[in-house]
């Protein structure tokens, strides 16, 4: 009789574990290079082909971007433009296709505006204990330039 209550006690304790799990916040970036974007993604997609059964959430957040300004030749902070985040949602989907990952196992979700643009990566593993987007501002301001996603020159638009 005590095996038995052991055993459903442990099955029940692995049973609410699973319903348990909470997404992981596995990466954050704003404003970096194409190099440092892809090897980011790469970790993503690298956590896919480890356990096809997890979904990597992108909470993509538009803000301040850097762009190259080459009348004085440095980098400035603008304000994005509109459609920014969907612009990085399709070059992001373009490298998934590219390496040849399923995009079933990865969401896309614009989160709304903080001061710069910025990219979360979660591990979701039940889909009860989803990633709640966190702006930290409730209005942006939009430039007038064109929308550009990541890495334009292999990957983007």
């Amino acid at each position: 009789m005590k095996i038995i209550f052991l055993a459903i006690l442990i099955g029940n304790v692995a049973f609410l574990s699973v319903f348990a799990q909470k997404a992981e916040k596995i990466d954050e970036f704003s404003n970096i290079n194409c190099d440092t974007y892809l090897a980011r993604i790469d970790n993503a997609t690298i956590r896919v082909e480890n356990d096809p059964t997890v979904l990597v959430y992108f909470l993509i957040y538009e803000g301040k971007e850097k762009r190259y300004d080459a009348r004085s030749h440095r980098t400035v902070l603008i304000n994005s433009p509109v459609g920014s985040a969907q612009a990085k949602i399709r070059s992001m989907k373009a490298y998934l296709l590219l390496r040849k990952s399923p995009l079933k196992n990865y969401v896309f979700v614009k989160a709304g505006f903080r001061e710069n643009s910025t990219v979360e990566i979660w591990l979701v593993k039940n889909v009860s204990n989803l990633p709640k987007p966190t702006p930290t501002l409730e209005k942006g301001r939009y430039g007038r330039r064109k929308a550009l996603g990541f890495c334009t020159g292999c990957c983007g638009e």
